[in-house]
């Protein structure tokens, strides 16, 4: 006999563990299933890799019982500059009618406070398991694990990843997908000055670099978390320089605004794409995060993206129980894909247009970048909506 269950995830990640975790709270009996083994999910990340989580998306983690605030560091201001030409425009929260804009967390501690979470609600995550096989039989959604252990479920949720074996298996949906020609490194650098909550992101012809306030280090240094997208051949580059040389290429790219940077921590790279699902849903199943799109990491937004799928999709389930239907239904899945496919598709294309329109050397180019930062930075209507975007509210 297999075990029965109100929703199925495949993915134990921030996005699929914050779902398990809003539709516990919904009253559902949940699966959690996740490929990788407790002891890594368990252990410190030594890239020390982090996101940007937007206001709107602490807002539905806070609902959860998950304190964004105690795990990250505050995000006051975005300080946006051109390398190319003289456009600016700062990005402050209280212009947008709050404190701050968000927190910096590390990615592997917020994942670690879901999954507590989990455990004292009593959700069970099978770590080391992978679901291989899974098929709908218009009642329910049969699947089973590479054990051979059966699980029945009304409704199933991806949200294993961009390669997403089950999306390839069950959606069967064409995929747009774009290069950026672009290689994201990233690292926790120490620098001489206070980051003062201001996240940097500076637009170089190679690409972005953004450096995001950290948390400081035990003997109270401070520290950024860098994001530098670079095209593939100086990515590779630089990723062949010592710690010393590399420290300096980011000094004289950057500017003095921090200070000398002292020292980096261990680096990591990985090709950067846009990518998008064009459809999220099939017969008791649903795609969401990084497995339903991709964006460019310049405006922050990949997992923040992840976390209003969940929040949507909660939504549905929610508002399907409240009216005692089926939440695993078509009609209650297509509302999901209505409510999410078209704001997951804007922000890819956008992401998209953004990283082709600074990364280049073009000097038109340059002066129509100048001319839309100088309007939107003296524009207070304009300036408020590109704030409240950067809150995700």
């Amino acid at each position: 006999m297999s075990e029965k269950y109100d929703l199925i995830i495949s993915g134990a990640g921030m996005v699929g563990a914050s779902l398990a975790l809003a539709a516990n709270q919904a009253g559902l009996r949940v699966s959690l299933f996740e490929k990788r083994p407790e002891s890594v999910c368990a252990s410190a990340d030594s890239f020390e890799r982090a996101s940007l989580v937007a206001l709107g998306s602490q807002h539905f983690l806070d609902s959860l019982g998950i304190s964004v605030a105690r795990l990250g560091t505050v995000v006051e201001r975005m300080r946006v500059w051109d390398a190319e030409g003289a456009g600016s425009i700062d990005l402050d929260a209280e212009e947008g009618g709050e404190v701050l804009l968000g927190h910096i967390v590390e990615n592997r501690r917020l994942e670690q406070a879901l999954h507590a979470a989990l455990a004292e609600a009593g959700v069970k995550i099978h770590y080391g398991a992978e679901i291989t096989g899974a098929w709908a039989d218009g009642q329910a959604m049969q699947i089973t694990e590479a054990q051979g252990q059966e699980f029945t479920g009304t409704l199933l949720a991806i949200a294993e990843g961009r390669q997403s074996a089950l999306r390839k298996q069950l959606i069967q949906a064409p995929v747009f997908q774009e290069s950026y020609g672009q290689d994201a490194i990233t690292a926790t650098v120490w620098m001489e000055k206070p980051h003062r909550h201001i996240a940097y992101q500076r637009f170089l012809a190679s690409g972005p670099l953004a450096l995001l306030p950290f948390s400081n280090d035990p003997e109270g240094h401070p520290r950024a978390s860098m994001v530098w997208s670079a095209k593939h051949p100086v990515a590779r580059k630089l990723m062949t320089l010592n710690d010393q040389s590399f420290l300096a290429e980011l000094y004289r790219v950057f500017g003095p605004q921090l200070g000398h940077f002292t020292k980096i921590g261990r680096r990591g790279s990985y090709p950067l794409s846009g990518m998008h699902s064009s459809r999220y849903i099939a017969e008791r199943c649903a795609v969401l995060g990084d497995s339903a799109h991709g964006v460019h990491p310049l405006a922050g937004l990949g997992v923040n993206l992840g976390f209003r799928d969940a929040e949507a999709l909660t939504q549905i389930i929610r508002s399907a129980q409240a009216q005692h239907q089926d939440w695993g239904s078509t009609a209650a899945l297509r509302r999901y894909q209505s409510s999410r496919r078209p704001d997951n598709l804007v922000n890819v294309l956008t992401c998209g247009a953004l990283s082709h329109l600074f990364s280049n050397r073009s000097r038109s180019l340059a002066r129509l970048r100048d001319i839309g930062m100088l309007g939107a930075g003296m524009l207070p209507q304009v300036k408020r909506f590109l704030i409240r975007q950067a809150m995700g509210l």
